[in-house]
């Protein structure tokens, strides 16, 4: 058989060539795949770290609020407690009153009763009656500034009752408006944390998508990766003719490129 007739010079070429162009190709396949291969594992990893940050930041949101529930329960019990104090206030208040407006009707004032000062004094013997009159008249004197004095003593009293009432229900009031805005803005910070926390609820969820598509892709590509791996390695798998023929004549070739190089190094 002869080489020229049977084309086989064509045929050897072409199939330098055709393999050369698979294997340049097979290298640019591979070369995609673990390229995209690593990028989609840094991706898988990054979104990793964002969920577990995300989810970190959402526990401590969901413990503000919950921080916030306790803070109105107390804002609650405080004011409860206040608006009780100020009831018991106002009742002090409207019996010290009502025991004002009595003494200014001179209702219920204790002084001395003429009668038992002296029970005898109308029934005793006229004797001198200059100084009678004037005994009498000392003694009156004396039950009259004995009662003003008590009298002055009780309003200054009631005055000071009503005066510490009045200082305290203020005092009550102030702290009850500050608790109510305590609470008010607490309520804008708990709004504000609870748009937040949905904020951040969409954006674990969105990204718990990402990463589960990102690692089906990763893991499709991984499956076709091994499956043209598979293919091109099981193709070089060769019979034992092709084996012997090829390695052979490749311990030959290699004696007739070293043999090659050594002339040109000598015609040098």
């Amino acid at each position: 058989m002869k080489r020229k007739d049977s084309k086989v010079q064509e045929e050897n070429i072409a199939a330098r060539e055709k393999g050369l162009i698979i294997v340049r190709e097979f290298e640019r396949v591979i070369r995609t795949f673990n390229k995209v291969l690593e990028h989609k594992d840094n991706c898988a990893k990054s979104m990793e770290t964002d969920l577990q940050g995300l989810l970190k930041s959402l526990q401590e949101n969901l413990d503000k609020q919950y921080e916030i529930d306790r803070n109105f329960e107390i804002f609650n019990n405080n004011i409860e407690k206040i608006t009780l104090n100020l009831q018991q206030l106002e009742n002090e208040e409207r019996t010290h009153a009502g025991r004002y407006e009595r003494l200014l009707k001179g209702v219920g004032i204790e002084g001395d009763d003429p009668e038992s000062e002296n029970p005898s004094a109308s029934k005793a013997v006229p004797g001198d009656n200059d100084k009678d009159d004037l005994d009498v008249l000392e003694k009156l004197r004396n039950r009259r500034e004995s009662f003003l004095s008590k009298l002055s003593q009780e309003f200054k009293s009631l005055d000071d009752k009503l005066l510490s009432i009045t200082k305290l229900r203020k005092e009550l009031d102030e702290s009850r408006n500050e608790i109510r805005d305590k609470k008010a803005h607490s309520l804008e910070k708990k709004d504000a944390l609870e748009e937040e926390g949905k904020k951040l609820l969409n954006e674990v969820g969105r990204l718990e998508s990402d990463l589960e598509t990102t690692v089906l892709e990763e893991k499709n590509l991984i499956e076709e990766s091994v499956k043209i791996i598979q293919k091109v390695e099981s193709s070089l798998e060769l019979d034992e003719k092709t084996d012997h023929i090829l390695f052979s004549s490749l311990t030959l070739a290699e004696s007739a490129e070293t043999s090659g190089e050594s002339t040109n190094n000598k015609d040098q």
